[in-house]
């Protein structure tokens, strides 16, 4: 009985050993870390990144062809809202370039977090080394964040105004086009 007693305390006090080496202020403010980036990459993993990638393709393909295809006059009153339409792809190229790299960013970065808990969780991280991993850790989810905001942001924004000028872009396309083919 009392070797079971030993063999069970002494197991207590190596799970305690090995538990967490960092402070409660640590855990708390690597918590805040672990939340923020969980917010940003579930954010960015909820867009559909196939219609996100057909709605950039099919404004590229309709802004290529009013720029560079359509050789008609327009008439003026309808010069302003195809310069808006064209004016959007300031926003879309910035979609276009940046998307895929920021959700590899985000999701590495999610990776990362949940490794060094892991690691925090399994003592393997110091309470002098924290700080170190820290700051690292916080510099980057800030920029991602930041970053994630401006693309969210700007998704958003392009999935409600694009479609608006659709039939409009449209019926200019098919009307050319239709003249062109008589």
């Amino acid at each position: 009985m009392k070797k079971i007693t030993f063999v069970l305390l002494t197991s207590i006090l190596l799970l305690a050993a090995c538990g967490s080496k960092i402070s409660k202020d640590q855990q708390e403010r690597l918590e805040v870390i672990t939340e923020k980036v969980d917010s940003v990459t579930g954010a960015i993993n909820k867009i559909d990144s196939l219609a996100l990638e057909q709605m950039l393709f099919d404004f590229f393909e309709k802004k290529n062809f009013l720029q560079n295809d359509l050789k008609d006059t327009i008439p003026y009153r309808l010069i302003f809202k195809l310069d808006s339409f064209v004016q959007m792809r300031k926003e879309m190229g910035f979609i276009r370039n940046e998307y895929s790299m920021i959700k590899s960013e985000a999701n590495l970065m999610n990776s990362q977090i949940k490794d060094l808990n892991h690691d925090i969780n399994n003592g393997l991280v110091e309470e002098n080394q924290f700080e170190r991993y820290y700051e690292l850790e916080k510099k980057n989810s800030d920029q991602l964040q930041a970053v994630s905001k401006k693309l969210l942001f700007k998704v958003k924004r392009m999935q409600t105004e694009y479609p608006k000028f659709i039939p409009f872009v449209d019926s200019i396309i098919n009307s050319y086009k239709s003249e062109m083919n008589e």
